[in-house]
């Protein structure tokens, strides 16, 4: 009779000690998606003070008037990037049997009346061409460009070291929507700034930014959420 080597006898069994590994166990504190929020939006609130010390507030704003394409753009921006950061930092704590967020994609149809809208201009009046020429100048939209980026990229880092203290879920997906959201906040913060109520400017260069971040989630925040 062959002895069953793989079977453990009594010496083995007595090293398996719970008590032992219990003892190495560490306490967690539990992550709250309200924490991650506040960090995200707190980010954003520090941009947008930063940006209006060093580039200024629009008149419209700093006289209490706020242009009423000011307050739709901010409105837009503020649902498209508080939807995402929801549901992209709900990846971090998932439930089984949960659904996901989806308020994102409603907010994401919404703000895309912006870049829409700027087509129709461009093809509806012909004599608005010169001006839109003027508004897609890449110098034109070169501040743009720059200050939502860089607001969009201290905001993603304060997501996706929040993310990685739990355990994400949809890697792929959860990059997208911090890029996404990222954008849309940076945009936020550079809004209060900008002095452009064009739509064609709104639509053409707020929309790059925002597209260009959520580009740069999927590339660079994926990789650091895989566990």
């Amino acid at each position: 009779m062959v002895k069953d080597t793989s079977a453990p006898d009594g010496s083995d069994a007595d090293r398996f000690n719970i008590d032992a590994l219990v003892d190495d166990l560490m306490p967690v504190r539990q992550i709250r998606l309200r924490e991650g929020m506040v960090i995200a939006l707190a980010m954003m609130a520090v941009c947008a003070l930063a940006i209006g010390l060093r580039l200024g507030v629009r008149g419209d704003l700093a006289n209490g008037v706020p242009h009423w394409m000011f307050l739709l753009r901010s409105a837009a921006l503020l649902a498209l990037g508080t939807a995402a950061a929801v549901a992209a930092l709900s990846a971090s704590t998932p439930l089984v049997g949960s659904e996901r967020p989806g308020g994102w994609r409603w907010a994401l149809a919404v703000a895309a009346v912006f870049p829409l809208g700027a087509g129709f201009v461009w093809l509806a009046d012909i004599r608005s061409v010169d001006q839109a020429r003027r508004l897609l100048d890449p110098q034109y939209g070169q501040q743009c460009l720059q200050m939502s980026m860089l607001c969009a990229v201290a905001i993603g880092l304060a997501m996706t070291a929040w993310l990685r203290r739990g355990a994400p879920v949809s890697p792929e997906r959860t990059g997208w929507l911090v890029g996404l959201a990222a954008g849309a906040l940076g945009a936020a913060a550079y809004s209060i700034s900008c002095s452009e109520n064009a739509v064609v400017y709104i639509g053409t260069w707020y929309t790059v930014a925002i597209g260009g971040c959520a580009i740069g989630g999927r590339v660079v925040v994926t990789p650091l959420l895989r566990w």
